[in-house]
């Protein structure tokens, strides 16, 4: 089994956890912390988890915000090459 193949197992499963947990398709569970971190009263539940995924990485939170987004750009230029 290749590292890609993997990523993309655990980035599948990230993202449907999150969509049962938060009904947010689409999005990974760190990505949902971060847009929760950035309300004006950010929930307890997402103060101690972003505290915990920045201690494994810096922003992470954050980061995962920029990298759901991304990943949205790449699968809508995917789909643009698909018109009939």
């Amino acid at each position: 089994m290749s590292k890609n193949y993997l990523y993309k197992v655990l980035l599948f499963l990230d993202i449907f956890i999150c969509a049962l947990v938060f009904r947010d398709p689409d999005v990974t569970i760190s990505a949902e912390v971060g847009l929760a971190m950035e309300r004006a009263q950010p929930p307890l539940w997402a103060k101690i988890l972003n505290g915990i995924l920045n201690t494994i990485q810096p922003n992470h939170c954050a980061s995962a915000i920029t990298a759901d987004i991304r990943r949205a750009q790449t699968a809508i230029r995917y789909l643009e090459t698909k018109q009939p």
